[in-house]
């Protein structure tokens, strides 16, 4: 995928899981990581409960997300981000994950491909993680955020959780957002920041609750859109 650049034409951003992809490529890697070792597992399940008001906050989620994210990826043993989710990523197509990309998903990113629009992922998912699961899939011109990682001690931990108003912090330290964009997508009341930097907005299979969320802050500008098909 592209580098991020600086264009003055119309952008079309998109979240990446449940928007593109029908699963949560971060917390399959997580669980699959985890469940892989004995050790790692019991590791896991004695945190859980002290790190579930971490989660809760959302400030300090980016605490507890590291903590589950070191233990998934410890002992690094001189592995970077790139081998770690690359070893991981042909995975995602497979059972038990079995993950596909949404076919009308594809469709609008070509279609605003066609327009002359870039085309932008902003997601909460490790960067190189959604670089590596997209990169088969995906045009190279697609340019890709999301939350960066770095060793520490042995394993992965996130140096910022791209998720909500970060993804604005995020895009415009890139300096991705010098202006509205024009187009945004997403499957989450979580991205209303997002959403509300964009002219056109659109929900992809929200549940009830999302879409009184989103209408709500947006006031009512929202599209909701029902994407089914996928594409393995």
């Amino acid at each position: 995928m592209s580098d991020i650049t600086a264009h003055s034409r119309s952008t079309a951003v998109f979240d990446f899981d449940k928007t593109l992809i029908d699963r949560d490529v971060a917390y399959h890697f997580l669980s699959i990581a985890i469940k892989a070792s004995k050790v790692r597992q019991m590791v896991a399940g004695m945190l859980t409960p002290l790190l579930l008001p971490f989660f809760l906050i959302r400030q300090t989620r980016i605490i507890a997300m590291s903590m589950m994210m070191w233990i998934a990826t410890f002992p690094l043993h001189g592995k970077t981000p790139r081998n770690v989710f690359g070893s991981f990523a042909p995975r995602v197509g497979s059972p038990p994950i079995n993950a596909r990309f949404y076919d009308e998903g594809l469709h609008a990113l070509a279609a605003h491909r066609r327009l002359g629009h870039r085309l932008l992922i902003i997601s909460g998912s490790p960067q190189e993680l959604v670089r590596q699961v997209a990169q088969p899939v995906l045009e190279r011109d697609i340019e890709i955020i999301g939350s960066p990682m770095v060793p520490f001690l042995g394993g992965l931990i996130y140096r910022s959780y791209c998720m909500g108003s970060a993804k604005i912090k995020r895009a415009k330290e890139l300096g991705v957002l010098n202006d509205n964009w024009a187009y945004g997508y997403s499957d989450s009341a979580t991205d209303i920041p997002l959403l509300a930097h964009c002219r056109h907005r659109f929900l992809i299979n929200p549940g009830k609750n999302t879409i009184l969320r989103t209408k709500a802050a947006l006031d009512d500008r929202v599209t909701i859109l029902r994407w089914t098909k996928n594409k393995p």
